[in-house]
């Protein structure tokens, strides 16, 4: 789990220098665990990229790396190319990624805790 926050961690620093994406980044990032929640996670990923901004899949897609060894999820998803078996351990440790992510994302560029 240190390795997930410290990889979370160094994601989000460099977004708080980028003011362009700053607000959209906190703001999807806040919203992406209850998306996920009632979409699946690969509903959630399919409106991210569509929606941005893509670091979030980008980092997303790291972590999930890191605590699952599948590598590329968000390629794997937008071309229907999921593994059945592994889809719900997936899930669950996408959830926990989104997690890290939005804990450094409201420390870090400035959002609430709610």
């Amino acid at each position: 789990m240190i390795e997930i926050a410290k990889k979370a961690a160094e994601l989000v620093a460099p977004i708080r220098e980028n003011q362009d994406i700053k607000e959209e980044y906190l703001r999807t990032i806040k919203g992406l665990g209850s998306l996920v929640i009632q979409n699946g996670l690969a509903g959630a990923i399919l409106f991210t990229i569509k929606k941005g901004p893509k670091e979030v899949v980008e980092h997303l897609d790291q972590l999930i790396e890191i605590k699952t060894g599948v590598s590329q999820l968000s390629e794997k998803v937008k071309n229907g190319d999921i593994y059945n078996q592994k889809y719900l351990q997936i899930q669950i440790a996408a959830l926990d990624c989104i997690k890290w992510l939005k804990r450094y994302a409201e420390i870090l560029l400035g959002g609430d805790s709610a």
